[in-house]
């Protein structure tokens, strides 16, 4: 399925498969982005909402909020000094070995 899913505050799915047209101007992605990361950091810019992303391209989740990226989930455990985050700013890398995960979160 293909498409936003809208979610309440207190987690109740409000649409699924619905498509949203928002402003992208002004936002600036890394390369490598596609559309499902402009329209999430297009809506999170233009609303309260934060988005979030499961990318087609590397299964990777990817969290906007305000119009720019500020969480990444990368699946498996690699090297830190190797993963080269595309969160602007200060950064926190985190790794989960038991769920073979890389989390890297901006902060605030």
């Amino acid at each position: 399925m293909d498409g936003a899913f809208v979610i309440s505050e207190d987690g109740y799915v409000l649409s699924a498969a619905r498509y949203i047209q928002a402003n992208s101007h002004g936002i600036n992605l890394p390369l490598g982005f596609g559309s499902r990361h402009m329209a999430a950091a297009s809506i999170s810019k233009e609303t309260d909402a934060v988005a979030v992303v499961v990318s087609e391209d590397d299964g990777g989740v990817r969290i906007f909020d305000d119009g720019e990226l500020v969480g990444e989930i990368i699946t498996g455990v690699w090297d830190l000094g190797m993963i080269k985050p595309r969160i602007k700013g200060e950064y926190e890398k985190m790794v989960d070995k038991v769920l073979n995960l890389t989390m890297i979160v901006k902060r605030r």
